[in-house]
């Protein structure tokens, strides 16, 4: 039979995939779109599980990419060993099969199989059966990219089973093909990770707030109404003060968008309680506090 490809070897199509995707989108502008994009997905989760709607936030680059790091290390870490590990297992493999076409093509059969597996599971997954699964975020990502990536592998061994021989640019198209299958899911399980961490995010600060949040004392020259489960007003007594009422009972969520989101103390404990906006303009004053202790909550 004759040789695989067009001489150059996996590496190096490998390569030419590579130096086509730059010139489509550079790859620190494509990394740095992730993380931002992974940062947003998961800050914009926690503040809306608060109560706080993300469009009155402002924050940083930096923030949104430190943010993103816990999510997408493992993931990225994992699709660059794959894309690293591949062309030596691919040449491995066609090495030890090229002069056997018999094994070669029950090593394709028995790839197709496992990946149409694969494809049933990942349906299976997303239509959410049966529903006792309790499966993790991974699974549907996971085997659909997989059961993707067998057959578009197993395609490429039987062409080869069949005429021997790849021109340099179908192994460069199908090498692209496996490299998106490898990419997609993994920002899909990104995306899905992002939320489910934004939600963990807000209920650590709903179960623990004196661990996580900053407890604060709000003076102001006029009432504010403020109300909620925990806050306590107290008028001041000196007469030319310019901040007449003290507020207690509240924690500080973020200060974004020169506005102070606060929380009540007991919020919460307390179904449908709200975040409240005060504006960071000097008009109201703040001081902090060092809480230790959980508050008592009826």
């Amino acid at each position: 039979m004759a040789d695989v490809g067009d001489g150059d070897g996996p590496g190096q199509d490998i390569v030419r995939v590579g130096r086509i995707l730059a010139q489509i989108v550079a790859p620190t502008t494509f990394i740095a779109s992730v993380l931002m994009y992974i940062g947003t997905i998961r800050l914009n989760t926690m503040y809306s599980e608060l109560g706080i709607n993300s469009s009155m936030l402002s924050f940083p680059v930096q923030e949104y990419v430190m943010r993103s790091v816990k999510v997408a290390d493992e993931p990225l870490a994992i699709v660059l060993l794959l894309l690293l590990v591949a062309p030596f297992v691919h040449g491995v493999l066609i090495r030890f099969t090229l002069w056997h076409r018999t094994t070669l093509g029950w090593t394709t059969l028995a790839l197709s199989a496992l990946g149409a597996v694969s494809l049933a599971v990942a349906v299976a997954a997303m239509a959410d059966w049966p529903k006792s699964w309790d499966q993790p975020p991974f699974v549907k990502p996971l085997f659909l990219s997989l059961g993707a990536i067998l057959l578009v592998y197993s395609i490429y061994l039987y062409s080869t089973l069949h005429s021997g021989v790849m021109s340099s640019t179908g192994q460069i198209v199908q090498r692209t093909a496996l490299v998106a299958l490898a990419l997609l899911p993994m920002l899909w399980y990104m995306d899905d990770h992002a939320r489910e961490m934004g939600k963990e995010d807000a209920k650590q600060i709903r179960e623990h707030p004196e661990k996580i949040l900053v407890a604060v004392v709000v003076y102001a020259p006029q009432q504010l109404n403020l109300e909620g489960p925990g806050i306590a007003k107290n008028p001041l007594r000196e007469p030319n003060a310019k901040f007449r009422y003290q507020y207690t009972g509240l924690s500080l969520v973020i200060e974004s968008n020169r506005q102070y989101f606060v929380v009540p103390t007991c919020w919460g404990t307390t179904p449908g309680a709200r975040a409240i906006a005060l504006p960071a303009d000097g008009s109201i004053r703040l001081e902090t506090l060092k809480v230790t202790k959980k508050p008592s909550c009826s």
